[in-house]
């Protein structure tokens, strides 16, 4: 499939097939991550594929109880929501990073400590990058028939779910992302016109 009709079919599913994913296929859409530009050519990301149903109920269950907590709301039983819907899925792909800091960041942390901690939080080139490899990892999923929702929602429960995943400081869980056979597509939604969106100087 061309780059632009993947981009143009792919959409967020909230609906998945059980149909289990062949290990072959998350590692070529691991591998079409790892081809993302990022930082000073950092590649400060990697992915947990959990798809051991077990592992994936335990997950689950952190996130719905956190969630229970906070809202003071109890999650019903076999409900998907925005914050739980990973676990409908065949497999889920949780995205860990590590900081980044360049020669820039280096001296501002020595000269400047305000404009580096506004650059820390505003700019994040280290996010940056980890964020591009999550949509060249979507991008390859569609292109070989998934569907796969992006989530942060379960990040609710991040430090539970770091603990139970194993990640440890200073690598932290920046998103979680839903893989599967689409079982339903929602309606697309528009997109704003290129002209739009850029301004020509």
């Amino acid at each position: 499939m061309d780059v632009f009709e993947t981009m143009k079919v792919r959409q967020s599913i909230r609906k998945f097939r059980k149909d289990p994913i062949p290990r072959e296929h998350i590692l070529r859409m691991a591998e079409a991550a790892s081809w993302a530009p990022t930082a000073g050519n950092s590649q400060n990301f990697r992915f947990i594929a959990v798809q051991e149903r077990e592992t994936i109920a335990r997950m689950r269950g952190i996130v719905d109880e956190i969630v229970s907590r906070v809202t003071g709301t109890e999650v019903a039983g076999g409900k998907a929501t925005y914050h739980n819907l990973f676990a409908f899925a065949p497999a889920v792909i949780c995205v860990v990073g590590a900081p980044y800091e360049s020669a820039t960041d280096r001296t501002l942390r020595e000269k400047d400590p305000e404009r580096y901690k506004a650059r820390r939080f505003h700019v994040n080139p280290g996010l940056q990058g980890i964020a591009a490899g999550i949509t060249q990892f979507i991008l390859a999923a569609c292109a070989q028939g998934y569907g796969t929702c992006w989530m942060t929602g379960p990040l609710i429960a991040k430090a539970e779910l770091e603990s139970a995943l194993s990640v440890r400081h200073p690598e932290e869980l920046l998103a979680i992302i839903a893989v599967g056979k689409p079982d339903a597509a929602p309606p697309k939604p528009p997109r704003k016109p290129a002209s739009e969106i850029t301004t020509f100087r």
